[in-house]
Parts: C-alpha cells; structure tokens; sequence
C-alpha cells in the first residue's frame, strides 16, 4: 500500500514542532508500506528554510519515508496577506510534487492550512484514489473567533470551502472528540468520520530525568523551571504567561521557560524587555529529540491559548507531551481538554487570560513538591493507557487499510459490478415473476383496455432521454373539453393497488436489461422538470436512474422535493455495493409496510414547480 500525504508543516523529529505525522506514517514504514510525503522547504514554526535552494525538489528519505519539499514563499511570520500566499503558494507547488509519488493508493490533506486539502483533494481526482481529509483545527471558525477573519465575503467563501471539502472527501479524520461533533452538526454522517485523538510517543520521554544538562547549559540550576513548549503566535495568549511571570518576579527560585517560535516572538521578547522580566527565558525553537531533555529540566508546564468558545474543542498536542513527561501541567485551555486533565489528576485549571490564577497555581506546585510529583506521575499514567502514539498508529493504519480496501473494491463495481448485478437480478427477477407480469397484464388489459403499457420519455444518464415502461394504472377518461380529469379520479381500484404494491413498476426490468436504467439509482422524473433543477440537484443525472433508490426507501413521496433531491445526490456521492444491497432489502421492507406511497393530499406526487433560490 502506498499512501501520499500533503502535508506543509510536516516536521520530522530533527525539527522543530509537532511529530504526529511522523509518528504515525513511520509506524506504516515499519508494517511494510510505503509513504511518500510534500512537505514544505520552510519550517512552518520558524518560518526559515528547511533545505537550500540547491536540495529544493530532491527526494529526501526519512527513515524509510520518501520527501519531495515544495517551494513556498517565505510570508509565515509576515502579515496575514502574505501569510496566505505563503499557503497558496504551497498549495500550487506541492501539487506539481504530488505529480512525481508514482501510483498511490490513497491521498491524504491536513487543515490548517486549508489550502493544501484542496491540493490533496485535487490530485486524489486526478488520480482516481480516495481522499482522506485530516481536521486539526476548525477552519475558518477558529481564524473568525480570533478576529483574524473578518470580512464577510471571505468568511462566507471560507465556509463554502470547508463544506465543499468536508463533502467531497472519502472520509474525515478528526483529532479531537469536539471535532467529531462539529462536523456532525455540518450534515456530515457519522460513518464517514473517525476519530484518532491526539497523542505522544511515551517511549520518548523518561519521568525519571531530570535534564541536568539541560538546566547547566541554560542557567537553570536551583531553579523551579515552568515551561511553555510550543507555537508563540498570536493564539497562544503567550501574554498571560509574561503577566504571571510579572507577578512572580519576587520570588527568584521560579523561572518561565519558553521554547518555541512563531510570529509573535519578537513582540513577545519586546514586552518582556520593556517589563524588565529576568525571570523568563526565550530557548527558542528546539527540534522534537531535544524535547525530552528540555521537559526532563522543567518542574511544571503551561499550557495557553485565548478565551474564545471555538478553543474548548482542541486537544493540543504540549499537553500529551507534558504528561508523557510526567510534568503537572498548568492549563489554561477549558474544554475537552481540561476533562483530559482532570480525569488524570494531572495538573491545575486555570482561566484562559486569567495571570492571577495562572501565578497562584505556579506558587501553588512550587511550594509543595511533592504534590507536583503526584500529579505528574497520575498524568504519565494516562497517557500512557489512553494516548499513546502506537496505538493510535494501529488505528491509522486499519482506517487507511479500510480506505483502500473499500476504494478498490467499489471502483471494481463502478466499473463492471453494478451493471453485471444489474443483468443477473433484472433477468432472475423478470422470470420468477413472469407469472405474476402475466397475471398483472391480463388484468390491466381488462380493466384500463389498450395498451397496458405506459410509456413516456424520462431523463436517463447525463439527462438523456430513454422511453420508461409501467404498468398503467389510470384510464383515459377526459372532461367534455376532451381534457383528462384529474388524477384521483382516473386512478383505478387495480391502480391503486398495482401502486401500493409497487408492481406498477416491474416492467421497468426491461429498462434495466436494455441498460436505460439500473435497479438501484435516483428514480427518473418528468422531462420538463430538467430546466427546473438546481445546478445540485441536476446532479441526481451523474448516474443511472432507478427502480429503487436512497430518496425512495426515506421517504418516497412522503417527502419534499428538496429533501428528494438532496438524497438523490447523496446517493451520487456514496454509491457502492453495499449500499444498493441494503436499498434493495429496505425497498422490500417498505413495499410490504406501503409507506410513503404519495405525498398528503395528493393521488401521486404533486408537480416539481421549481426551488426558490436566495
């Protein structure tokens, strides 16, 4: 198995930031498969290059993982403008690197940034391989809480964006239990989500070590080290940190320790300067085999990001780091995340923004120790049963495996099976019912005379037209205009049982040995209804129409247009051999239970006039 990732802020353990991917894609390395990574030539944390301009399109291998590192423009820790053409140069460039992985079996994107999804997902078209879309945070909604995004016509364009790719991924992967439940209440269904939280590779790091030389190289001896290990941008609310340590400035034995980089550090250096803060120090980016020691050396950690709703629903990944540690953590992050804390006994919540609080807890593990030490181990012993990197890595690798599996046997369908089904159980049904077709045709014939067949012209694949065959079910009485009376008052007794039952529909078998039609599919409607569709609901034409379909086992006629419609082109987008399987057994169900056979009040259904758009 073959599996590409885009991914701009890949980081390998030499660099500095988070080592998820790593950790996970090495795991698939060592269970025999292949991955090949694009990944960005600048850090994404420092904003400095990751390789030269000489190495710049070389293939890297990193244990066993194949790099391609794309250009990108070097706008990471510039204004937001050109912090997004950083990211849409990314996105251009890792496409063309996508273009030199060979054959894959599955693509994989990762937000944030957005941009580089829209890469994966274009390159998993262009390939005919499934796309898996990774959510680690919640773009847009969390740029707008922010204040980072705020004009209106770009957050409505954010948002379309993130639909769009939520809806045209195979399958999302979230990170946090509060993402699951975000992208459930965008309308995405459940099957198509897994979770994999967060995590850390325990084995790295030893609760025993102290860092000694660690502390030696960096003046920290006799010190009670609090340290901040991460991203230093603007949601972070690094600021906090700065007015504890302000606070905590008399007493000389606590020291802040902040390793990291981001856009804000030289503002942030600045303010502690102007505070005249000696009690903190800025250790810079460190890459992740240096973060056992650093963590060995500290005696508490803090974790920070600001009070906006939308940061409840993250799991950062310092946290996991701190408790494989076996460091108490300081957290000033609520959410899913504090219940993570709590439920390990693993440190003190404090209010986001809150300096005072942040201050009294330092104080607080500072003078007692011991108690320090009892919560650090509690954390490490969480972690290591509910968030380790292993088995997360097992679960990766059995979702990408599925993923695969599932491609390939759906595009073997696609391309062959559905219509070889089709054949074997329209001719297997045409000849167990040939008794009953007799039966119906004698009847109908004595009853509404000649023909017993009704035909008319519907819209078949891409809305070309194809003569559909029913069984009829009216007569031909007309008004003395010549006009036909209305419906209700044609329907025959045998009509509305040929329709209860669904029988009225069996000669549409014909349609589906001559290949018009499939058994499983959106149902063909009027002719005149094709100027009437939204450019989404002409959509439903993408495939073959059905005797049976999605719209008809949820509601048939029960239900609105719209909300036809829209179970139309869902079928369009997830159609597979085990769906049509369990539409035919629930079409079977539905007939015997005769629901949803018309809309209220009407003999049929009543006629599509259009949706109001707007």
């Amino acid at each position: 198995m073959h599996i590409l990732l885009i991914h701009q802020a890949f980081v390998p353990p030499q660099g500095p930031g988070s080592t998820r991917h790593y950790e996970l894609v090495h795991y698939l390395v060592r269970e025999g498969h292949r991955v090949t990574i694009v990944a960005s030539d600048l850090s994404y944390l420092t904003g400095k290059r990751a390789v030269t301009q000489a190495e710049l399109g070389d293939e890297e291998m990193l244990d066993g993982i194949r790099v391609f590192r794309a250009y990108t423009y070097p706008g990471l820790h510039r204004s937001s403008f050109w912090r997004v053409v950083s990211f849409l140069s990314f996105m251009v460039t890792s496409l063309f690197g996508a273009m030199r992985a060979g054959q894959v079996d599955l693509v994989m994107g990762t937000s944030p940034p957005i941009f580089q999804a829209v890469s994966a997902w274009v390159f998993a078209l262009i390939r005919r391989r499934p796309f898996l879309f990774e959510i680690r945070d919640l773009w847009p909604e969390f740029a707008i809480d922010i204040g980072v995004l705020t004009n209106r016509f770009l957050i409505f364009l954010s948002r379309w964006l993130e639909r769009f790719l939520y809806a045209q991924a195979t399958h999302l992967l979230v990170n946090s239990p509060a993402y699951r439940d975000y992208v459930l209440g965008k309308g995405i269904a459940e099957r198509k989500i897994t979770l994999i939280p967060n995590g850390v590779d325990t084995r790295m790091f030893q609760p025993e070590a102290r860092g000694e030389q660690f502390r030696r190289e960096w003046n920290l001896d006799g010190k009670f080290v609090v340290t901040y290990a991460g991203a230093l941008g603007l949601a972070n609310d690094i600021p906090s940190i700065l007015r504890a340590a302000d606070r905590l400035r008399s007493n000389s034995h606590i020291h802040f320790l902040l390793v990291g980089d981001g856009k804000e550090r030289t503002h942030l250096e600045s303010t502690a300067r102007e505070l005249g803060l000696t009690n903190i120090t800025f250790a810079g980016a460190q890459p992740k085999t240096k973060m056992p020691e650093v963590l060995a050396a500290s005696d508490a950690c803090v974790a920070t990001l600001q009070a906006i709703p939308m940061f409840r629903t993250t799991y950062p990944n310092k946290v996991f780091d701190y408790m494989a540690a076996g460091r108490p953590t300081i957290l000033a992050i609520d959410g899913v995340i504090r219940k993570v804390l709590e439920a390990a006994a693993g440190g003190i919540f404090v209010l986001p923004g809150n300096s005072d609080a942040m201050a009294a807890a330092v104080l607080q593990l500072a003078d007692d120790p011991s108690a320090a030490s009892r919560m650090g181990a509690s954390a490490r012993d969480f972690v290591v049963r509910h968030f380790d990197r292993d088995g997360q890595a097992r679960s990766f690798l059995e979702l990408v495996t599925r993923l695969v599996r599932q491609h390939k046997a759906e595009n073997l369908y696609r391309r062959l099976g559905k219509r070889v089904i089709d054949l074997v159980l329209a001719l297997a049904a045409f000849l167990a019912l040939l008794p009953v077709l007799s039966v119906i045709a004698v009847s109908a014939y004595v009853t509404h005379g000649r023909p017993i067949f009704f035909r008319q012209g519907r819209p078949g694949l891409r809305g070309r037209p194809f003569s559909l065959m029913k069984f009829r079910t009216m007569t031909d009485a007309r008004d003395v205009r010549g006009n036909f009376i209305p419906d209700r008052d044609r329907l025959t007794a045998l009509g509305r049982f040929l329709r209860s039952t669904s029988l009225d529909e069996l000669p549409e078998l014909f349609n589906v040995l001559k290949g018009d039609m499939s058994l499983v599919g959106p149902r063909p409607l009027l002719m005149q209804y094709l100027d009437r569709y939204t450019p989404e609901q002409a959509r439903r034409h993408e495939v073959k129409p059905g005797i049976t379909g999605w719209a008809q086992v949820n509601g048939r006629n029960a239900i609105t247009w719209e909300e036809k419609f829209k179970l139309d082109v869902w079928y369009v987008d997830n159609w597979s051999l085990w769906l049509d399987l369990k539409i035919i057994a629930m079409t079977i169900w539905k007939i015997l239970k005769r629901e949803g056979i018309s809309q209220p009040g009407q003999a049929t259904a009543e006629e599509f006039k259009g949706t109001e758009v707007g």
